[in-house]
This record gives C-alpha cells, structure tokens and sequence, in this order.
C-alpha cells in the first residue's frame, strides 16, 4: 500500500518545508528513481512540465537531501509498456497540476491506474493530481473552462475527496472563493457533499507579504494526517457546513 500526499500547491520558494521534508525522508525506502506524470497532454504544458518544473522540483528535492538517481517524465507519445515499467521500478510518483481530465485520460492511456492503486511506495500529487488521487474528482461550475457540475471517479487511493485552492484568510469558509478568476461557490460543494460524501478543501495562499499558507493530507494504512506550513488550514466539506479540521490532531482515522 502506498504512502500518499494529497496536497493543493506548494510555497514555490520553499517547496519541502521541514515538517514535509522530514516525513518525505522517513517515507522514502530508496531513491533510484521518481517519475512524473504531467497535468496535460497538450505539447506545449508536456514541454513546461519537463524544462521548467521536474528541473524546479529536482532542485527543491536536492535542498533537503533527496536525489533521485534516475528521473522520468511520462508523456502521451511514450510506449505504454515502458510507462508501466518505469512506475513499477520507481520510488516515489508525482501527479503533477493541471486538467485533471487531461491527467486522467494520460493515465489511463498507458493503463497506470491499477498499478497506482496497487503501488508500495510513496506517491505524491498536487492540484489536479490530488484530485486524481482522490475517491472522486470534483468540479463545481467556476469558469469557463469548468461551467458544470462534473464528478467523476478518481484513483481512490485513500477513500477521500480533496478540493483545492480554497485560498483565502481567515476560519470561515466564505460563501465564494475567487481562485484568479476561477470562482467557487461554496454552496455548490455543500451540494456535492450531499450528493457524493465528505471531502476536504486544502489550501496554498500565498499572503500580500510573501508567506504561503500550506496544507496538505497525508495517509498511510488506514490513518490520516494533516500537515501545514505557515497557516494553512484544511476543512472537512459536509452537507451541513465546513469544519475547521484541527491540524493539532494527527493520525485520526479515515471515515469508510
């Protein structure tokens, strides 16, 4: 069973901060290989993923004292025989931001998605790849590339749901959340709740003087944790409401 970090963004500066870096390091067995797994299967996002951020998350990985021997990108013109090899030999798995249908579809192309589900190691996605990762992937009308309810399975790594960029200050749950464009109603993801069960919005705000709220789940076995930086917070989405999860309580168990 894998170890896996559902997480919303990261502080571009500090990427692996030390809570984060410290698990990383204990979790990781070995370091041979990472294998990414875009957001898009559009070119020119393929291109960005491989010039700009497997290089920027290579460096960050190297500041805490994780260096991957070999580093692979999974791209829609690959073999999909050597893409089920390269995740069955690696250690550790990014699903990478982005359209988290394109990612879906990139995955299922190359028949990744029972190994994922049946991977002993540690994977870790963020944006787009955390929904991936989760029960259901859940869009909520919010722009016009997003204008309808759209809910479909996801990996189900873990037996929940996460919702990310809830980026706003504060310990109430606005009645929106404007994402650079991207508005969220909160009400539509009370509706999802009702419809589809519990999940979690995670945040990665980054404030006016420069600090990034962070807030990510980790889960292991039947356990789930919550880690943040700065102050990130995580709410659990009900029916009823949001609630504050409480980032002191670690380790609560999973609701089947």
């Amino acid at each position: 069973m894998s170890i896996n970090y559902f997480c919303s963004g990261f502080n571009m500066e500090n990427v692996f901060f030390h809570e984060l870096a410290q698990k990383l390091k204990s979790d990781l067995n070995s370091t041979n290989r990472i294998v990414y797994i875009p957001g898009s299967t559009k070119p020119e996002k393929i291109e960005k993923a491989k010039k700009v951020y497997v290089p920027l998350f290579t460096e960050h990985f190297k500041r805490i004292g994780i260096e991957f021997k070999n580093i692979d990108l999974i791209t829609p013109d690959m073999d999909k025989k050597l893409a089920q090899q390269l995740v069955i030999n690696s250690d550790m798995v990014m699903l990478m931001g982005g359209n988290p249908f394109l990612q879906k579809d990139l995955i299922e192309s190359k028949h990744l998605s029972k190994l994922l589900q049946n991977y002993n190691s540690v994977i870790m996605g963020f944006s787009a790849g955390a929904m991936n990762m989760s029960k259901y992937i859940i869009i909520t009308p919010c722009s016009e590339e997003y204008p309808k309810f759209d809910i479909r399975p996801g990996l189900n790594l873990s037996n929940i749901s996460i919702y990310p960029h809830n980026n706003f200050e504060g310990d109430i749950f606005p009645d929106k959340v404007d994402m650079g464009g991207e508005i969220t109603i909160s009400s539509d993801l009370l509706k999802v709740a009702k419809e589809y069960g519990n999940f979690y919005c995670l945040q990665d705000h980054t404030l006016s003087n420069g600090l990034t709220n962070v807030s990510l789940i980790r889960t292991s076995d039947n356990n789930i944790e919550i880690i943040t930086d700065n102050n990130g917070k995580v709410w659990e989405v009900t029916e009823l409401g949001f609630n504050l999860v409480d980032t002191i309580l670690k380790d609560k168990k999973q609701k089947k």
